[in-house]
């Protein structure tokens, strides 16, 4: 049998949501030894970034009153948000949030967002491995599992019909992570439950701070959150990604987005999860990216990478039109 000491992970740029694949990978690692030693990766360009001092955003009024610009149909709104600093949503605070239920697990496994009231939006690396049968898709849902399922009353579960995976998805180095999962029926609509607004053309949202949503591991995987989390990072530029990994990451016209926050982070089981911009005109939360990787010890001075949906929003809508044209998307006007 083979161990590993700490050092293996500490010291290199392993990616935390591909353990099982990873872990051949981490078998020839351990057997060539000083192998490793070329995948470390120093954390360059990222002084700056720690100095910040940490985010404590005032959401109260974020996504609950309409804006000065509206949007094409009802869209990223919350319920109410009265939390200042906080970790934990209230129930049903963001009615676009999914989660990608596995049928043999019984468990949320990866998040998303509904784009329609028949397409929810995730990574690929959370559904190319599995078949339509293997998933379905809850909303409404605060708590993960168990006696926390459907406290509010509000969940709905919807089988999947067909899942879509970006044709240029690379498994290797995780560019273009993106899918949809294409329901077999429609969502029902309603003040807990309703979809992102999609944003219109390709955005630079660097120094801009997102939202993420997600059901995954607290204090760097040693407990799975029980009920819906939220944390704020910050957009670093996709430079700072780009060396602070080993992985190919494109810099010229980016489909990606590098995100930061000292000692707060997206985390597995957070995978496919929605990045959420609130845009200032309308006051809605507009899908600005999906949780793609970061590295295996979460919650470290490194930045997370996570899937540019303002790049491939017409993608989406693309699929949403040839999957189902008698749904649309939301978008500002």
């Amino acid at each position: 049998m083979i161990t590993f000491s700490p050092s293996i992970h500490n010291r290199c740029a392993v990616h935390q949501d591909r353990c099982r694949m990873n872990r051949l990978v981490e078998i020839f690692v351990a057997l060539l030894g000083l192998v490793c030693l070329g995948l470390c990766v120093p954390q360059w360009g990222m002084d700056e970034y720690l100095a910040m001092p940490d985010d404590n955003i005032d959401s109260r009024e974020h996504g609950y009153k309409q804006g000065t610009r509206t949007t094409t149909c009802a869209c990223g709104w919350t319920n109410k948000a009265r939390i200042v600093g906080g970790k934990k949503t209230l129930p049903n605070e963001y009615p676009l949030m999914a989660g990608m239920f596995v049928k043999k697990e019984n468990d949320i496994l990866c998040g998303g967002a509904i784009v329609t009231e028949r397409h929810v939006v995730t990574a690929a690396h959370c559904t190319y491995a599995f078949k339509e049968d293997d998933l379905a898709v809850i909303v409404g849902e605060h708590g993960r599992h168990g006696k926390l399922r459907n406290m509010t009353g509000n969940m709905q579960f919807m089988p999947v019909q067909k899942i879509y995976v970006h044709e240029d998805w690379n498994p290797m180095s995780y560019v273009n992570d993106i899918s949809i999962m294409f329901l077999k029926t429609n969502i029902r609509y309603n003040q807990f439950v309703g979809p992102a607004c999609l944003p219109n053309k390709k955005m630079d949202l660097v120094n801009e701070y997102l939202k993420v949503l997600g059901w995954g591991y607290l204090a760097s995987k040693t407990v799975r959150a029980e009920e819906l989390m939220k944390v704020n990072l910050r957009v670093l530029p996709i430079l700072t990604c780009a060396n602070n990994y080993p992985r190919d990451i494109p810099v010229e016209n980016s489909h990606q987005i590098c995100t930061f926050n000292n000692n707060k982070d997206s985390c597995e089981g957070d995978s496919g999860g929605p990045l959420l911009w609130l845009d200032p005109e309308t006051n809605r939360y507009m899908l600005a990216g999906l949780v793609s990787y970061g590295k295996r010890k979460c919650a470290t001075h490194s930045p997370a990478v996570n899937t540019d949906v303002t790049y491939f929003a017409d993608w989406v809508r693309r699929i949403v039109k040839e999957s189902d044209p008698s749904v649309r998307t939301c978008s500002k006007q």
